[in-house]
């Protein structure tokens, strides 16, 4: 018969090994989560965007790090002021493509892109808004080589696309005039409720996840704090837009954006207004804002 010793050091074993059991399964979920939620989600162009607009023209430009962004530009003869749009994750440019047609009727060259990772444009991991600062750059290389100033580029951004853009601008004095809607403000604290929703996991596996997309991916979430960075804006006109009723990133967090950037931000809140809708909700209202602000900010 086995001794109690034998019997302690049976059941340690056995301790041991279903604790490395369940660690190497909580890794395995971790890192599985983390892969999928940065994967790239580049699909094909299933419209025609002529359709959107007889003026549509196919764009691309290549980023300093050799990925090949992929639009379409909207332009008429005469070289007119450009608005950028930059869409959200998981997303593509068909998400603003109705808004930029419509800006356009109302007098402006539309640039409509891919951000990495994303519709057309080459694949790449989703690093929420870290790695796709670069494509904004980009694009503003290119704007600059067709011959558009600073102060007659406008930027349009939708969710982690508008969080890039104050990131960017941070650092970047050529960003002239934006309007951000519905940013995120600090995503560290935004994942903390938001990240459970999308890998459909307790929030116990929040550390595993994020631990796993730094070491396998690169992402630091860390650095993903637009309101930290809103101190560098300035004085550059800005228009935040955000939904009163945004259950993906609370309007608090906008509001704590809005006070951080100071006297040039101007703030809509709009009740009963979800994530990214206040287009949807208002189309003719939401494009007389927008032409309204950059008809005041941009150049001639």
């Amino acid at each position: 018969m086995m001794g109690i010793r034998g019997r302690i050091r049976l059941l340690t074993r056995s301790c041991l090994a279903g604790l490395l059991l369940l660690g190497g399964a909580y890794l395995a979920v971790s890192c599985l989560t983390a892969e999928r939620l940065t994967r790239a989600t580049n699909q094909p162009l299933q419209v025609d965007p002529c359709r959107l607009s007889p003026d549509a023209e196919p764009w691309l430009t290549r980023t300093q790090d050799g990925l090949t962004l992929r639009g379409w530009r909207l332009v008429s003869g005469e070289r007119r002021r450009l608005i950028v749009l930059v869409h959200g994750m998981w997303s593509s440019w068909l998400e603003m493509a109705s808004l930029g047609r419509d800006l356009h009727e109302a007098g402006y060259d539309v640039l409509l892109f891919d951000l990495r990772g994303h519709g057309q444009s080459d694949p790449s991991r989703l690093s929420l808004g870290s790695r796709e600062r670069a494509d904004v750059r980009a694009v503003l290389r290119w704007a600059h080589e067709a011959g558009y100033e600073d102060d007659r580029i406008g930027w349009l951004g939708y969710s982690m696309g508008a969080a890039t853009l104050i990131l960017e601008a941070a650092q970047n004095p050529s960003i002239h005039a934006a309007v951000i809607d519905s940013p995120y403000g600090d995503l560290p604290k935004l994942l903390e409720s938001q990240l459970s929703k999308h890998s459909r996991l307790p929030g116990w596996f929040n550390p595993g996840i994020l631990t796993c997309a730094r070491l396998l991916y690169g992402l630091r979430t860390e650095e993903l704090v637009p309101i930290a960075a809103a101190a560098s804006w300035g004085d550059r006109p800005m228009l935040l837009i955000h939904g009163e009723s945004d259950t993906t990133v609370p309007v608090d967090q906008a509001r704590t954006l809005g006070r951080a950037v100071g006297a040039a931000c101007l703030t809509t809140f709009l009740p009963g207004v979800e994530h990214v809708q206040a287009y949807r909700s208002d189309p003719g209202g939401y494009v007389a804002m927008i032409a309204r602000f950059f008809d005041d900010n941009l150049g001639p």
